[in-house]
């Protein structure tokens, strides 16, 4: 295990729910019911909005679904974390996992239950859905997993351990 990745990956997660939570706490607690505040002029609104579903509204119906993959993804990255071989992949992975974590928070204690709660969101772009930090952790996150795979960057030491080996020539 290669604890400096392993911090790299909490501290990463620890940051982004912490931001998280707190910008979504201060919002509800200012902001909810109130106008929008207009900034950048009309690119940026800050105000409260609350969303059942997954990115961009999609599939309201779905959020039990949606707290059980937060909490598979999770657990896999946890589960991954003591492998990791890549500080590129330590900050992806710890991203996806603040997002999904931040978001997790949302559908486990705020109403309408357990399970089923909406998620926070308060940030919009003219033009783009309504998100929050946990989502921007979660984009971020994908990314950064994406470029790391078209680069080969292998995510942990097994990596491509069931790919047979090419036998040497003669052999």
């Amino acid at each position: 295990m290669n604890a400096r990745l392993v911090a790299v990956l909490a501290g990463t997660a620890v940051l982004g729910i912490g931001l998280d939570q707190a910008t979504k706490a201060l919002m509800v607690a200012t902001r909810e019911g109130k106008p929008p505040i207009r900034i950048a002029g009309q690119v940026l609104t800050l105000y409260v909005t609350r969303n059942s579903g997954a990115a961009f509204g999609f599939a309201p119906a779905a959020t039990v679904l949606f707290t059980g993959v937060a909490v598979a993804a999770a657990v896999l990255i946890v589960v991954k974390a003591p492998r990791l071989r890549s500080a590129g992949w330590a900050v992806a992975l710890g991203l996806v996992l603040a997002g999904a974590i931040g978001n997790l928070c949302d559908r486990l204690m705020r109403a309408p239950g357990i399970g089923r709660g909406a998620v926070v969101d308060f940030i919009d772009l003219r033009h783009f859905a309504d998100f929050n930090v946990a989502d921007s952790c979660l984009t971020c996150g994908v990314v950064l997993t994406l470029l790391l795979s078209l680069r080969g960057i292998p995510m942990t030491d097994d990596a491509g351990a069931d790919v047979p080996r090419p036998r040497p020539i003669g052999q």
